[in-house]
């Protein structure tokens, strides 16, 4: 699960130092509001959620670990996955907008400085997708998964120790 996840940082990072830094923010800004839309809306979709996809049944005999602070899984399951297909969705509606503005990739500022802040915002990128994408990880009650989460330093840390975000999706995975 760490090479995996340092090897989609590294991806991040590349396509971010390919786009340049005016192109890149305009993807992570696309990005950030993604998961503020997904934030406005998860609830609803939550809630509803239960009469198309049940929770797993092998959730009993699965010991979370990760998630040991929230007390309802099963709601924790439902919001995280409303919140996971709004994010997905939205970013991916973002994304064919964004598209338009491929341009700007050809302006050419100041190149090693815009090299630079594209693969900053690149990594930042990367981590808040990462963070969504663990955060609805850990909710799935599998052993491989739990185990592969809990066994990778990275995949917590990342989950756990992620500026704003990571706080956040834990408070919003709560009833």
């Amino acid at each position: 699960m760490t090479l995996l996840i340092l090897l989609l940082i590294i991806i991040g990072m590349i396509v971010g130092f390919r786009r340049g830094g005016l192109l890149q923010f305009i993807h992570l800004f696309g990005t950030i509001s993604a998961i503020i839309i997904a934030r406005l809306n998860y609830k609803t979709l939550g809630s509803k959620l239960d009469l198309i996809m049940p929770y797993p049944s092998s959730a009993l005999e699965v010991d979370n670990t990760i998630l040991k602070d929230i007390p309802d899984l099963e709601t924790a399951y439902y919001y995280m996955a409303a919140f996971f297909f709004i994010f997905i969705i939205t970013k991916l509606i973002i994304q064919i907008f964004i598209s338009t503005f491929d341009y700007l990739q050809q302006i050419n500022f100041h190149v090693v400085a815009s090299s630079i802040a594209g693969v900053i915002f690149g990594v930042i990128e990367t981590i808040c997708i990462l963070v969504v994408i663990l955060a609805f990880a850990a909710t799935i009650p599998m052993d491989a998964l739990q185990n592969a989460i809990d066994g990778s330093g990275l995949a917590k840390f990342i989950l756990n120790h992620t500026l704003i975000l990571s706080d956040r999706l834990m408070s919003w995975m709560q009833i």
